[in-house]
């Protein structure tokens, strides 16, 4: 599975270093304490805008709140106690699932640096739905409760385009990140309702929101004036008439090519990535002032009359996704220091000729550095380094961000960039501090070609030091908060509260991307065909497990592997080339060649050829066997739950089928409506408290035995 869709999962380790977007700053120089209260709420909202196809503008709708702990309290009252699966599931959220450090935040500073919005979400398995709300903090007091300016609206999935496939759909949330005006007296933002994702707008003085975009098409991304005069957005008609031509195709019966993606749907995609139609609104005070036209349109208006939009500072570049450089007038200086290669993201400093920026670093890159490089001086000072993750951060008067640590869920944090201190300015969840966590190690090993791997191994809260436990592998991220794996499908805090030990495995970097970055040349069909990048995460893996029984005493009969994506491609491998797994829980399955050749579409058939793997598989299966459970059935001993989404069911059928014929325990439950990443509240629910039901029966039970 991993083959199909890690892509996915790995994204936006890829976009962390495609484009960096800049912000005028200046160092901190006054203090939040410093800032005015924010503005008391008036009746009324004059936005004057028509949008360009003449639809009318929506009223605001009543704001108040509908769910009662979507807005984080004050001061939490909860009774200490071990974590469960639903204070998991019920965390406030914002931003992106797995965000890098250039992702959108999902927050927004002020341009005064006086206020943060910000847009959460919180799951709910009751009504299977998602609490949402957008908030204003006063961040010279952050111990008031935020001002609500919006609840409600559709929890919004993200799509991508994928092997050519356009609006390819993922269960994974769109990183919603509402903008300010540059003159901070409009905050602008999106919501989706009735199938359609739209732009609102409200205004700091005087409160309510309104719709501003047109109805009918979904808003892909937005951007505000220099001026503040005028709201630009880019929405997706092109793709609803792309959309459209494929039903009218569908009339006469669709030709079978490249555009579908028969493992999930019989109906095709758009081949091609549709221009994305720019249109602006006009926003003011008065009746009198409004406009409406075409992004080019205005472009020139703006020209005629005086005011075309003007940049301030230098310009930061990553040139050819290695090395940083700052753009000074007509002049590119390239930073030579080693520290600049692979930056994740920058930001410049007006007035000080400097450039703050970020990378990662250190022993298996799992390390957050923060650095300034002073320009003139060509002078560069290590601001901060820290195994926290640091990501999504808006750069106005402070260097604000959202930070997880191991044991810390995602909030909102101030990075002092002369001392390089942590501040934290909002806590989203101050429910979790009463939560009995267990305790984490940090693990660091090389597997035997030479790549570096992390992980950390968390023990229950009340363990003994001679106490020998069962093992629970999660995959395959372990940067960050330790909350449930890739897919945030296997709780690790709620397993550890039931007496396991958890290795939660990062895994190592891609081989071939290793052996490019140390000076090797390697074959591109050899790895494929002999799965060598396979056999080096496995290879990780087993010595992350020894480490870890090394450093507490692990039940060695009672060793279980989780994962989704390419962290289930993990485990099956792992069932195939090892014995030590007595049960297995994964939430995608499996790379069986007579499937992943015919049954995912051409699109995917066409990539895996342009790879060099080793097709037609009839004519290669002493390749495939090295990967493939259906192929080495008979050699699987573990119990084997797969939880898979509907639309990617059919992978597993060849290997359930096999395992079967061989009297293998094995079940698969089927979500319906779901993507590679689980979207509803109610089905991730339900894949927590199978995974701690499956865990808890299976620890009382004998290690089964059966033949190689």
């Amino acid at each position: 599975m991993a083959l199909v869709m890690e892509c996915i999962a790995r994204r936006s380790a890829n976009r962390a270093f495609t484009l960096i977007f800049l912000t005028t700053a200046a160092l901190p120089g006054a203090a939040f304490s410093q800032a005015a209260p924010l503005p008391p709420t008036a009746p009324a909202l004059q936005v004057v805008a028509t949008n360009a196809t003449g639809v009318d503008l929506q009223s605001a709708r009543d704001t108040s709140p509908s769910c009662p702990t979507i807005v984080p309290p004050v001061a939490s009252q909860s009774i200490a106690r071990s974590v469960e699966a639903d204070d998991i599931i019920r965390l406030r959220d914002f931003g992106k699932m797995d965000a890098s450090e250039a992702d959108p935040g999902g927050f927004a500073v002020s341009p005064d640096g006086r206020y943060l919005a910000i847009q959460l979400r919180q799951a709910d398995p009751v009504s299977n739905s998602y609490c949402q709300a957008l908030l204003i903090y006063d961040l010279g007091n952050v111990r008031t409760a935020p001002r609500i300016v919006d609840m409600g609206g559709d929890y919004v999935r993200r799509t991508i385009t994928l092997y050519g496939l356009e609006g390819f759909p993922t269960g994974t949330p769109e990183p919603l990140t509402p903008k300010w005006s540059k003159d901070g007296k409009w905050l602008a933002f999106l919501k989706r309702e009735e199938g359609i994702t739209r732009l609102f707008v409200t205004a700091l003085s005087e409160g309510g929101t309104r719709s501003i975009s047109d109805g009918r098409f979904d808003v892909a991304d937005f951007a505000w004036s220099d001026d503040a005069s005028q709201l630009r957005y880019r929405q997706r008609e092109n793709h609803a008439a792309a959309i459209e031509r494929l039903q009218t195709e569908g009339r006469s019966g669709f030709q079978f090519d490249e555009r579908f993606w028969p493992l999930a749907e019989l109906t095709p995609y758009p081949r091609e990535t549709p221009a994305e139609v720019e249109r602006f609104v006009m926003i003011g005070e008065a009746d009198t002032f409004g406009g409406s036209g075409s992004a080019s349109q205005q472009d020139r208006m703006a020209e005629e009359a005086g005011r075309a939009p003007t940049r301030k500072g230098a310009a930061v570049a990553i040139i050819d996704h290695r090395q940083l450089a700052a753009r000074v007038g007509d002049k590119n200086i390239v930073c030579q220091f080693k520290e600049c290669a692979r930056v994740a993201a920058a930001w410049t400093v007006p007035g000080a000729d400097e450039i703050v920026f970020m990378r990662r670093e250190g022993f298996a890159a799992a390390r957050t550095g923060i650095y300034r490089w002073a320009l003139g001086e060509n002078k560069l000072t290590n601001i901060l380094t820290t195994d926290d993750a640091i990501r999504g951060c808006d750069f106005q008067l402070l260097l604000v961000c959202a930070r997880e640590a191991s044991l810390q869920p995602r909030d909102i944090v101030e990075i002092d960039l002369r001392s390089g201190k942590i501040h934290q300015l909002i806590e989203l969840n101050p429910e979790w501090i009463a939560r009995r966590l267990g305790t984490v190690t940090r693990l660091r090993w090389t597997n035997k070609y030479g790549i570096e791997t992390f992980g950390d191994l968390v023990l229950p809260p009340d363990a003994r030091h001679d106490e020998r436990l069962p093992l629970v592998v999660v995959q395959y991220s372990s940067r960050g908060f330790l909350r449930g794996g890739t897919g945030d499908e296997y709780p690790i805090q709620a397993i550890a509260a039931k007496g396991f030990a958890v290795l939660s495995f990062d895994r190592p970097l891609d081989y071939r991307t290793a052996m490019s970055r140390a000076g090797r040349s390697v074959s591109r069909r050899h790895i494929a065909n002999a799965w060598t990048d396979r056999a080096s995460v496995h290879d990780s893996l087993m010595r992350g497990i020894k480490l870890a029984a090394d450093t507490h005493p692990i039940d060695a009969d009672h060793i279980a592997i989780t994962g989704l994506s390419d962290g289930a491609s993990t485990a099956t491998y792992a069932l195939i080339h090892a014995d030590i797994f007595s049960l297995a829980l994964i939430s995608s399955c499996c790379e069986d060649p007579s499937i992943l050749e015919t049954g995912v579409g051409e699109a995917y058939a066409s990539i895996l050829r342009t790879n060099e793997y080793p097709l037609p598989w009839e004519q290669h299966k002493s390749s495939w066997k090295r990967v493939s459970l259906a192929m080495n059935a008979s050699r699987v001993c573990a119990k084997i739950i797969i939880q898979s989404a509907d639309r990617e069911a059919r992978l597993a059928t060849a290997s359930l089928r096999a395992l079967r014929q061989f009297g293998r325990d094995v079940t698969m439950f089927i979500f319906p409506d779901e993507y590679h990443v689980k979207w509803q509240p109610v089905h991730r629910q339900a894949v927590f408290r199978r995974t701690l039901m499956e865990l808890d029966d299976w620890r009382r039970l004998p290690k089964a035995r059966c033949s190689r």
